[in-house]
């Protein structure tokens, strides 16, 4: 357990390897204090270094799980390859530094300022980056899956990429389905600058999808149109859902033309059609080519069914080539 700092009346922990907490501590001894408590310590560490101010410092290949760092000034330290699962940055002020292969699940950088950092193959499964400023961070090969990044300043921030987020792009925290939704927004437009056209038709989806969450949640009668485009085109972000949405369109249709014989052949009309007639009739009635051959039996209601197919075809037809267009017109 932390001991209180021994200054009068102060309820604040005490530094590590300090009686007092950097209020009551000598500032410019502390970090060689701290240097020679580290080369004296083996093992795993839980250190308070609470609103101190550090250069230099070398924290490299410890296992600090669970140390506080908030508030913490730390400018040209290394935590390479350091275990710092649980560890608060919170407030931090952090330039310079190296967490080149850090293990840091559910790390919390909230309202940090980060600037001219290397988080490269650094584990930040679940870490807290809420309001973070990133200016000039390297995320190459860093594992961002399941971390907060609501509100996140990306400007600047270098090598972010789908395949952060884990297997199978698993994606930000989602706990919150508008905050989550703000924070794909951030990221489609940041993938955008970066030329991520792929990546960011990644995020364009998951974006719409936890704003259809949220509908759901709310009760909002957005939900099912939402819901809608989703199925037929993966919110313009799917140009092949828009092909099998069609196809099963034009299937579902012909059986139904089937059950109800609802076309006749012109050259002998008042015959039967088999399945195969029924989903032709269906087909070049979706695309409105209508070579006519086949014709709607001559019942108000099943002209008034295949004039809903004809509606939908150039649709459907239109809708896909937004969404290709949509897809790839930016790269």
């Amino acid at each position: 357990m932390t001991p209180t700092c021994a200054g009068p009346g102060c309820p604040e922990p005490a530094l590590s390897f300090s009686r007092g907490c950097w209020n009551h501590t000598d500032r410019q001894a502390y970090p060689q204090a701290l240097r020679e408590g580290l080369a004296q310590s083996a093992g795993a560490l839980t250190l308070n270094l609470k609103r101190a101010s550090l250069e230099n410092v070398d924290l490299s290949q410890r296992d600090l799980s669970g140390s506080a760092f908030s508030q913490t000034r730390l400018n040209g330290c290394s935590f390479v390859g350091s275990v710092l699962a649980g560890c608060d940055f919170t407030a931090a002020r952090v330039s310079n530094c190296d967490f080149v292969g850090a293990d840091a699940p559910r790390a919390s950088f909230a309202h940090a300022t980060i600037s001219l950092v290397s988080f490269s193959h650094a584990d930040l499964t679940g870490a807290l980056l809420a309001d973070a400023h990133l200016g000039e961070t390297d995320f190459t090969g860093a594992l961002l899956a399941g971390a907060t990044l609501w509100n996140a300043d990306l400007t600047g921030a270098k090598h972010i990429k789908k395949r952060s987020f884990g297997q199978a792009a698993a994606g930000v925290s989602e706990k919150d389905a508008l905050p989550a939704c703000e924070t794909y927004r951030s990221l489609k437009h940041y993938f955008y600058g970066a030329g991520l056209y792929e990546d960011a038709g990644w995020a364009a989806y998951r974006e719409r999808r936890m704003e259809r969450l949220h509908y759901r949640r709310t009760g909002n009668p957005l939900y099912l149109p939402s819901l809608l485009m989703d199925i037929l085109s993966g919110y313009t972000e799917k140009p092949n859902r828009v092909i099998l949405s069609s196809l099963g369109a034009i299937i579902l249709y012909g059986l139904l033309y089937y059950a109800l014989q609802v076309p006749q052949a012109v050259a002998s009309p008042g015959g039967s059609v088999s399945v195969v007639d029924s989903v032709y009739f269906s087909f070049i009635t979706f695309t409105t080519v209508g070579f006519g051959d086949f014709v709607p039996q001559p019942v108000a209601a099943f002209r008034l069914l295949v004039v809903t197919e004809a509606f939908m075809g150039p649709f459907m037809i239109g809708l896909y080539l937004f969404t290709l267009t949509r897809r790839y017109a930016a790269g």
